[in-house]
């Protein structure tokens, strides 16, 4: 039931995000934010008929209508190509990395891989997350009553909002049965095995860490010493989710192992922010100690199975 609750409220979310938007000040509106602003639009009301129909592989063409229209946006920029009057990555290594994943999503997608659905997912709650975390700050400075402080902070309160409303619908059109169902079958880590429950949102929260890492790294390292440590860490993340989604234990081992170095990078980040950038640091910690937390859960459930196959290898 949450689930169809979910899929009817998101068409009533977008038309109050968008009353909101567009409700009062409009200079600043340009083609391109009507055309993505209306793709929203149509994906909400898309994504409430397949929840509620059951259509799971119209919710895996949702969300990689979503992944590819970001996507888009995201190389227009690279290419210089001004379309939504925001400045999206001004380092050109995160934009990169960004179209890497959406391709990456969409591929798996296509493709109804179960790997597929679950970056799409953690992708999705990024992009809330995200949007969410940022558009606090911006939601008051796009009123209704028609004063205009900079044409730049309505462009950025509607990009937030974009992102917090496609985030939306990749979370609510692939979070139900039918689009699991939707996926091909045989996938490691889908059964419903106690192991299985633990890796799964340890891959997904690893998922949503390793581009993550990378902004900061890239854009906003606010503790120097822990710049480095960030593209390490998204290394071995991303290198561990790539095995255990081929159902290696090696590649759960090694995000169990990641993912406490999580917790060193979350803490030295946090409080060796200085006071002025704290909140930069705890917009990170969001994203960063799930990845942490789950990967420490994980790892106390391997650790009888793993010291008893190294007690069988070393015949102690």
């Amino acid at each position: 039931m949450p689930r169809y609750l979910a899929a009817a409220i998101l068409p009533v979310v977008t038309a109050i995000a968008w009353v909101h938007a567009f409700g009062g000040y409009t200079a600043w509106v340009h083609p391109m934010h009507i055309a993505v602003s209306g793709a929203l639009v149509a994906s909400a009301l898309l994504t409430a008929w397949a929840v509620w129909r059951g259509q799971g592989r119209l919710s895996h063409a949702i969300a990689a209508g979503m992944l590819a229209m970001y996507g888009v946006l995201v190389v227009l920029t690279i290419a210089g190509i001004d379309v939504v009057g925001v400045d999206l990555y001004p380092d050109k290594r995160v934009a990169f990395v960004i179209v890497a994943c959406c391709v990456l999503a969409v591929y798996g997608l296509v493709r109804r891989r179960v790997w597929g659905r679950w970056f799409a997912l953690a992708l999705g709650a990024a992009a809330v997350a995200s949007g969410a975390f940022n558009e606090r700050h911006f939601w008051s400075i796009a009123p209704l009553d028609g004063t205009a402080p900079a044409d730049w902070l309505f462009e950025t309160a509607w990009m937030m909002l974009a992102s917090v409303l496609g985030g939306l619908a990749i979370v609510v059109a692939l979070a139900t049965p039918a689009a699991r169902d939707a996926c091909s079958t045989g996938a490691a880590w889908t059964g419903d095995a106690r192991l299985a429950r633990l890796v799964r949102p340890m891959l997904l929260t690893a998922f949503a860490a390793v581009p993550m890492l990378l902004v900061y790294a890239w854009l906003q390292p606010v503790v120097p010493a822990t710049q480095t440590t960030a593209i390490v860490l998204a290394a071995v993340l991303a290198a561990g989710a790539a095995l255990a989604v081929r159902g290696k234990l090696a590649g759960a081992l090694v995000l169990v192992v990641a993912g406490l170095g999580m917790f060193a990078q979350t803490a030295a980040t946090y409080f060796g922010a200085a006071p002025a950038y704290r909140e930069v640091a705890l917009y990170y910690v969001v994203f960063w100690l799930p990845a942490a937390v789950f990967a420490l859960v994980c790892g106390i459930r391997l650790a009888r199975p793993v010291w008893r196959l190294l007690r069988g290898i070393t015949g102690a």
